[in-house]
């Protein structure tokens, strides 16, 4: 039981806000150029219509030649495009006879002519008449086929393209297919409408949109259909099943490179293939027993089951024997059937269980119950690599279905290369898939630099320093990026920093206590958010000061349980092992918490995490690369102090929604005659539903989410009317000149870029967002107002509403002043119930 506990938000208001559009958005020069060169920029436009559609005929001609199988639909052309990336709505290509197959950067468009260019012909020969403008927008269409293999294929895969790929090579590789239907947008109550007949309007909306659904399904399948055919006419065939997402489908296949080559260049509606890529695989060893004498109780029958997704768990070990339910226990290895961790030098899933289990804190004497169940899914090979027989999205799917109770699950499991920024991954998105639908929450990872990369683009530690990039320089290299899958926007993405220093005449650690780990990868994500979001003691390598070779030793690697009925020890380093400490943090929150969201304890991690001190005060955007929002705390999730008070809120909310709440400081907090710090911190957590095919955040997920505060001096009625009719719908990807409020709180991270202390990061960019200030007692309001608000995304169903948590806390720095007491007195007056 908390001695402090977390206190409700109060809630003030909750409402529409009113949508004025984008603010200060206009055409580019190019577009310009086109209206006043009308007759020149549509005959351009005709003559590469004609380019393309001469192409096309001469490849399927080429095609029946050659033997190769039917393409499903040879009416339809596939093309590129390039549209004004400031004002073009990519939805509206409909008119133009075009379907979208994928966004990508700087305005381009995979897309598919549906109807020989008929719909776009008409449109440049009225735009040439002056009857519209809307073709101005529309750049160029690209020549030839050269562009689909840089488009479509992910880096390795294309590298390989470059040099040559025979047509006898066999390849195992991830396909994704689009599948979009154009929905009409929401309706609107226009001023003079009555409300029977928007009602009317907006029931024949949904009725529509039932619809789309169902024929959205119907061509889910019929392309699947079709490209399983055509995969097989090629000599190829699928591994597995059909993942779904809501705009396309993914699946692997094994083809040849012939059949490779045909479907880059020529199948219309694919917009990606990535080649299966191994799991980092590097195991190391040290040898430093402990020893153990203590007895594990099993614990509680309300304790929280945890799953470990990984390379199986020696089940008997005499720490971790009373947690297991070894009835759960599931191999998905191919062709094997045991649970056992396998991995030698001590295994792999047995250490990262120990982890889960008790954290940094290895019990060595004395009589401990174990805090929760684990559940074991095996999915590793004894060489701790995936069969490529497992398509990892499905797997995902199928873990989660089988463990439908489970509300936490720990994937220390990365790809060997760093993830791809063009469109989210399958495995990413299958986790945010089950984050929302299925709230769970899933600590992935960040993936570890090997000390000796292979490949000339893929270096490792040695290549970095012998180029001479230093650490932690290096550490922000593309090739250091996180791998898949710990870009998932909902998943709590976890780093490494070093545990202890190291120094003697020969070798020495590369960072110093607290700071990142020589290995560990750094972000961002995906379209600017911050990954990882918070680091834990994954240990150090030691390097040798007059050569190249690097070791790890006990004083700078993490102890761990280890395969052996006794096995405990410091063995190995890696984000394998600090992800599983904030597992076991987040685990001790739902056992404490056992009602509330998975969002709830989402929300209380990153609220928790705090930067090294030597950075802290004065951080900058490398720091939030390396560390995010840095290391977490069970103590701060869990607790208060006399000198720091919480208050949380969960719910649910819609687009063009906001929710407003208030904390009130009383008078004694704010004396003029005083000078406290006082640091306040907030974050915010949600899920929506994901689709793949888009290019940011906002067309990535269903519906975003937001907050802001309250500027100093302003009244709650002030704050009120600016959020609730004032604002303005802001476009991401183009983030505008607004000079920066005198009077607003000055954030760390903020919501412009150019604003916070922290420069070129927004923290709206994230789905887990915190931000953090420092405030002088006296230059607090009696009562300061935050809102959450909720933006459309994809999805024009305004009624749908997803999830949140929502945090804030006030924390005197460096003084004996209690304010938990009087902050509680003056804010619980209004109790409030969890909606979610």
């Amino acid at each position: 039981m908390a001695k402090f506990p977390h206190l409700p938000l109060r809630t003030i208001l909750d409402g529409s806000y009113k949508f004025k559009g984008f603010a200060g958005r206009g055409k580019s020069q190019r577009s310009l150029d086109n209206l006043n060169n009308r007759k020149a920029h549509g005959t351009s436009l005709l003559q590469m219509t004609e380019g393309i559609q001469q192409l096309n005929m001469d490849v399927l001609a080429w095609r029946k030649e050659q033997g190769l199988p039917d393409l499903p639909d040879e009416h339809i052309i596939p093309v590129l495009l390039q549209v004004d990336p400031q004002v073009f709505n990519i939805e509206s290509l409909k008119g133009f006879g075009m379907e979208v197959i994928a966004e990508e950067e700087s305005g381009f468009i995979i897309g598919a002519s549906v109807d020989q260019f008929k719909s776009l012909k008409a449109k440049i020969s009225k735009f040439i008449k002056e009857t519209n403008q809307g073709t101005a927008l529309l750049w160029q269409i690209e020549q030839g086929q050269q562009w689909r293999p840089e488009y479509i294929l992910n880096e390795e895969l294309y590298w390989k393209w470059l040099d040559g790929i025979k047509d006898e090579e066999q390849f195992t590789v991830d396909i994704s297919i689009s599948c979009h239907i154009k929905q009409s947008d929401h309706p609107v109550q226009t001023k003079g409408m009555s409300d029977e007949s928007f009602e009317t309007k907006l029931s024949n909306w949904y009725e529509n949109t039932l619809v789309t659904d169902v024929e959205l399904d119907q061509l889910m399948m019929q392309r699947q259909d079709q490209v399983q055919t055509f995969i097989e006419l090629g000599g190829g065939n699928l591994v597995g099943g059909f993942v779904e997402y809501r705009d396309s489908f993914g699946f692997r296949a094994e083809l040849s490179g012939r059949a490779l080559k045909d479907i880059v260049l020529n199948y219309p509606y694919v917009f990606e293939i990535a080649e299966h890529c191994e799991i980092e695989r590097q195991v190391l060893t040290h040898e430093d027993f402990g020893e153990i004498d203590c007895t594990i109780l099993a614990p509680s029958i309300d304790s929280p089951n945890l799953c470990i997704i990984d390379s199986g768990i020696q089940q008997n070990h005499i720490l971790l024997e009373p947690a297991i339910l070894p009835d759960r226990s599931i191999n998905f290895v191919p062709h094997e059937t045991t649970v056992a961790d396998q991995v030698p030098n001590g295994g792999h899933g047995t250490k990262v269980a120990g982890a889960v289990l008790y954290g940094a804190a290895i019990p060595r004497a004395g009589t401990v119950q174990a805090p929760f169940f684990l559940t074991n899914i095996r999915v590793l090979d004894a060489g701790k690599a995936m069969s490529s027989l497992l398509f990892e999205p499905e797997l995902m799917h199928t873990i989660a279905d089988h463990n439908g109770d489970i509300s936490i699950f720990n994937l220390s499991i990365n790809t060997r290369v760093p993830c791809r920024t063009r469109h989210m991954s399958q495995w990413a998105s299958a986790i945010d898939m089950i984050c929302h639908e299925e709230a769970k929450i899933f600590v992935v990872s960040a993936g570890n630099i090997n000390d000796s990369g292979a490949l000339v683009n893929r270096p490792g530690i040695k290549e970095h320093l012998a180029a001479s990039r230093p650490y932690p320089s290096y550490l922000l290299e593309p090739s250091s990026r996180i791998a898949d899958p710990a870009q998932s926007i909902f998943a709590i993405t976890v780093g490494s920093v070093c545990i202890g220093e190291f120094d003697d005449a020969d070798r020495a650690s590369f960072g110093k206590k607290d700071f990142p780990s020589s290995f560990s990868r750094s972000g961002m994500g995906m379209w600017g958010a911050i990954k990882p979001e918070v680091v834990e003691y994954g240990g150090d390598w030691i390097k040798e000061k007059a050569g190249s070779n690097l070791t790890i030793l006990p004083q700078t690697s993490p102890e761990l349980v280890k395969t052996g009925l006794h096995g405990i020890g410091r063995v190995d380093i890696g984000t394998s092992f600090s992800a599983p400490q904030v597992t076991h943090i987040l685990g001790h929150l739902q056992k404490l918490f056992p009602n509330e969201h998975v969002l709830f304890y989402k929300a209380l991690l990153i609220q928790s995490a705090r930067l090294p001190e030597a950075i802290w005060h004065n951080p900058h955007a490398r720091h939030l690369r390396h560390m995010g929002y840095g290391i977490p705390s069970l103590d701060r999730a869990i607790d208060n102090t006399p000198f720091r008070i919480t208050f949380t809120e969960t719910g649910a909310i819609a687009p063009k929604k906001a929710k407003i709440f208030s904390v009130k400081v009383p008078e004694e907090m704010r004396g003029q005659g005083e000078a406290y710090d006082i640091l306040i911190e907030v974050s915010l957590c949600y899920t929506a539903e994901p689709r793949r095919t888009r290019k940011n955040l906002r067309s990535y997920l269903s519906a975003w989410l937001t907050w802001e505060s309250s500027k100093l001096g302003q009244s709650s009625q002030a704050f009120h009317a600016d959020v609730l009719k004032e604002m303005v719908e802001k476009d991401w990807d183009q983030e505008q000149e607004e000079p920066e409020d005198p009077h607003s709180i000055k954030w760390t991270i903020w919501s412009n870029s150019k604003w916070g202390k922290i420069k070129d990061i927004r923290r709206q960019a994230s789905a887990n967002q915190k931000d953090w200030v420092v405030l002088k007692s006296f230059e607090l309001p009696s009562e300061l107002s935050f809102a959450v608000i909720g933006h459309k995304g994809w999805e024009n169903d305004l009624n749908q509403e997803v999830p949140y948590a929502f945090v804030v806390s006030f924390e005197i720095l460096h003084s004996e002043v209690e304010i938990y007491d009087i902050m509680q007195q003056v804010n619980i007056e209004v109790p409030i119930q969890a909606r979610v």
